[in-house]
């Protein structure tokens, strides 16, 4: 066999393999014994037809096909062998010629895993937000602490409903005068002005008195997820039950005590918040100046990626988003319903994000790769106690569950080496926080994340 290998753009390759009529014939060999136990020929028992009857009756063609099947598995890995390639998707294959005389010719077009141009990527450039953590940033964990541990509790002092009260109620929907379904419900808890109900339904409780029962008129919203309800005006039998309230707990050494597990007093308490705060900006800036650094890199580098690998990765973000989702309830089909989209077009939305991520990763594996940046053997098996003792009570599981992903774990170890070069021999400059800084270090924690 014979291998010529033209590079073309985006790390896509053409190869041009040269089977000779020898490699064929024993390929047709191989394919009449296969073809033979299909035909029937008078005076014959099937798959018994000598292999001149069957080429006589029709033709030397028929063969070919399943001596194809047969011969490039074996020409498509020696080709791979001979030029040293790596592939990341599946060939696209074309036969350029085919005869028992002279063999057979394949185009083969593939997608190879890219090579990476390094420009400069120590010395760099960047800065890097100072961490500050002000008393309102503590008061505002402190305050969302003490609005979860707020009780419910009912209100005797009137019977009136207002704005922000919890009103317990039964209601019974009806549109032409007949119920429909879902439009009925018993002792009900709604917060007035939550827009939990259809936009009109609560500011017309306000004022209502516990025992009262009233009559409310609404009309569902064209868009309405439920389409036999969309548009259509509705009555609501409704009667309050009951009145709560939500009351907070003191800010005091109880409420420290009762929140946190190692605080004893108000000021351990806000102590442990102003650390917890702390830590999370710090790996939050640190993780947006590795990504900043690795972006400039990957600016003066040369990294032509295939385009199979940034939608195989996007499919790969995708999925994983859609996952997230249901862990909050919403299904996939629930979310393309709601959206209007399909799984191709949130594929297509991360695209960009993808090619940014894999830019990153050959980024890392370039630079360690140059700088002979490596793990040991035993470093893996460090960090793999370190996980285990992490599953208190479960640690042989996951220990036997680390062991397995061994290769994973070289390469995130590689990378946070690499990762950690780059900074060191970076030139940084520390700078205020800017107002949006936290929703972009979600962003950029999202995009280091990704291995």
């Amino acid at each position: 066999m014979k291998t010529t290998m033209e590079r073309l753009e985006n790390s896509r390759v053409r190869l041009t393999v040269e089977c000779d009529a020898q490699a064929f014939e024993e390929a047709i060999q191989g394919a009449y014994k296969r073809v033979a136990k299909r035909i029937n020929l008078p005076g014959f028992r099937k798959g018994r037809a000598p292999r001149k009857l069957i080429e006589m009756n029709y033709g030397p063609e028929i063969f070919f096909e399943d001596a194809v099947d047969i011969l490039f598995p074996k020409a498509y890995e020696a080709a791979l062998q001979e030029t040293g390639i790596q592939p990341v998707d599946q060939p696209d294959v074309d036969i350029d010629e085919i005869s028992q005389e002279n063999g057979v010719t394949f185009k083969i077009e593939v997608d190879v895993y890219p090579e990476v141009e390094l420009g400069t990527y120590f010395g760099l450039e960047a800065e890097k937000e100072k961490v500050n953590v002000t008393d309102e940033d503590v008061d505002l964990v402190l305050r969302d602490y003490q609005e979860r541990a707020a009780e419910l509790v009912v209100v005797d002092s009137r019977t009136d409903v207002r704005e922000g009260d919890y009103a317990v109620i039964d209601f019974a929907g009806y549109i032409d005068g007949e119920p429909f379904s879902g439009g009925a419900a018993e002792d009900h808890l709604l917060q007035i002005g939550s827009g939990q109900f259809i936009p009109g339904f609560e500011e017309q409780m306000v004022g209502m008195n516990v025992g009262e029962t009233k009559d409310i008129v609404v009309t569902f919203p064209e868009e309405y997820h439920a389409e036999h309800l969309a548009g259509k005006e509705a009555t609501f039998k409704v009667t309050v039950k009951e009145l709560k309230e939500r009351v907070l707990p003191e800010l005091d050494d109880e409420f420290a005590k009762d929140v946190s597990e190692s605080a004893s007093t108000l000021d351990e308490l806000k102590a442990e918040i102003r650390k917890t705060i702390e830590d999370d900006l710090e790996r939050r800036t640190a993780i947006k100046l590795e990504n900043t650094l690795l972006d400039k890199i990957a600016e003066n580098s040369k990294i032509e990626l295939p385009q199979s690998m940034v939608k195989h990765q996007a499919q790969h973000m995708a999925e994983d988003y859609l996952r997230n989702l249901m862990y909050q309830g919403i299904t996939p089909d629930r979310y393309f319903e709601i959206t209007n989209t399909t799984m191709e077009d949130l594929a297509a939305n991360f695209e960009e994000e993808s090619a940014r991520r894999l830019r990153h990763d050959l980024i890392l594996e370039a630079i360690a790769k140059a700088e002979g940046i490596t793990v040991s053997d035993e470093e893996v098996n460090e960090e793999i106690e370190r996980r285990a003792a992490e599953h208190e009570g479960h640690e042989e599981q996951a220990r036997k569950y680390f062991e397995g992903q061994k290769d994973s774990i070289r390469i995130m170890l590689e990378r946070e080496r690499t990762i950690k070069a780059i900074v060191d021999n970076a030139k940084i400059t520390e700078v205020e926080p800017t107002p949006a800084s936290n929703a972009d270090s979600d962003s950029d924690s999202d995009s280091q994340d990704a291995e």
